[in-house]
């Protein structure tokens, strides 16, 4: 029988080819079926050996289990075995039970896992010889193929799960790193870009920008490179909620020092540059390219007595409490960005720091006209989300009196009182 647990959804597949995922989703489970489907993949994975009952315990209701754990463990056993024989398996206890430990029964129905197959395979090629290029980079890319997700995303916060997942995961990165360094070594570079395009399909991550981003630079293709790392940019803050590292933002900056950029007509460079974004807006930018605005405006402010103005915008709780809930909080902050966007001028700029929070760069305005846009954002955001369990804070400082711009994100933990500090349960 084959086993699905990288990436989504969890499955099975008989021997005879049925795939039988929808079985996990179906009414009979929907309501009571995570601590099933979980025992059945701690099961399946650790399959050719018994687990110890404490250990299936910890794994499914956590270290401090009491009795009743232990009574729940054998009721889902109970419903597992039976849900088992759904699936078309021939007769027979696939669940051993032995002294205290539990197991899969591995004679009765022998298992390949795709994660397995994949860390095989990936140590296997990771071993081989560099001597031997060829053969070692079609191995590489034989078991980057095997990648299909994250290792069993329906339990990803579980301890057990977070330790394989890193495991896979540090194995997949040491393929693509090996795998680009063969590539390049024979000027096969542009060979990584569509592995990396399809890793980004399923697993997110800031390396598999880097590569493609090194292989364009390699091609001398800055244009291409720059492409990539302003889509990097919007998915790592957008998406990750997370700012691009050090190594990744110094790649911009020798994007621009590239000095093997073909020659280009004025008229292809204005093309490049032009503003396509609707105008009326606040102009949204990256990160990086946000510092460097600040910078500038911080020096235009010292020669034309222009006043510039920095508002750090937080969406919060009623209460003043950090919104946990993931989802929930990708909707307010879409909506708190349009807000924004709307309610600032087409010569603003803004760009997104995390999820919860947003910066506004104010050129030529007065503290009193911060006031006045700081309660259009508030107008805009009550017409997007009309509900009162959240709101908007602001931090607003003139660029000549603002401290370090690293400083001014964790003003809420300078400035809060310590029964703002809770997160939303």
């Amino acid at each position: 029988m084959f086993v699905h647990m990288l990436g989504v959804p969890f499955y099975v597949r008989t021997d005879e080819g049925r795939e039988v995922d929808e079985i996990f989703t179906s009414p009979m489970l929907r309501n009571r079926s995570v601590k099933l489907l979980h025992l059945l993949a701690c099961l399946l994975y650790h399959h050719g050996e018994m687990v110890d009952r404490s250990r299936i315990l910890a794994m499914l209701y956590g270290e401090d289990h009491g009795e009743t754990a232990c009574n729940n463990l054998r009721a889902v056993i109970f419903r597992l075995r039976k849900v088992l024989k759904k699936i078309g398996l021939p007769d027979g206890d696939y669940i051993l039970s032995r002294k205290g430990t539990y197991g899969w029964n591995e004679k009765l129905c022998p298992l390949e896992i795709d994660a397995e197959i994949f860390g095989a395979q990936a140590g296997k090629a990771l071993a081989m010889e560099d001597g031997k290029t060829g053969e070692k980079i079609q191995a590489l890319m034989e078991a980057v193929s095997h990648y299909k997700g994250s290792f069993l995303p329906l339990f990803e916060n579980e301890t057990w799960v977070i330790q394989e997942e890193l495991k896979y995961r540090e194995n997949l990165g040491e393929c693509m790193d090996v795998l680009y360094r063969l590539l390049a070594g024979q000027g096969r570079e542009k060979e990584i870009l569509p592995i990396c395009t399809s890793l980004l399909s399923v697993v997110p991550d800031e390396k598999w920008y880097l590569l493609q981003i090194r292989a364009f630079l390699s091609m001398k293709e800055p244009t291409l490179a720059y492409r990539v790392y302003e889509e990097a940019v919007k998915v790592m803050v957008d998406t990750l909620g997370r700012q691009p590292s050090p190594e990744f933002i110094s790649i911009f900056r020798s994007i621009n020092k590239n000095p093997e950029k073909s020659l280009e007509t004025i008229g292809n460079i204005r093309e490049m540059l032009d503003d396509r974004v609707v105008p009326g807006r606040a102009y949204y930018c990256s990160f990086p390219s946000f510092i460097d605005a600040y910078r500038i405006s911080g020096r235009l402010m010292q020669r034309n007595r222009c006043l510039s103005f920095l508002i750090l915008c937080t969406v919060t709780t009623s209460r003043g409490h950090i919104i946990k809930n993931k989802s929930k909080l990708e909707k307010i902050s879409g909506q708190l960005k349009e807000a924004i966007m709307e309610s600032a001028r087409s010569s603003d700029m803004m760009t997104s720091y995390s999820l919860s929070q947003y910066l506004l760069l104010l050129n030529g305005i007065t503290r009193e006209g911060c006031s006045i846009v700081t309660g259009r954002i508030d107008q805009k955001f009550r017409q997007f989300n009309a509900s009162s369990n959240y709101m908007v804070n602001y931090y607003v400082s003139s660029i000549k009196d603002v401290p370090p711009l690293s400083a001014i994100t964790e003003y809420r933990q300078d400035d809060m009182a310590p029964e703002q500090m809770g997160w939303e349960i």
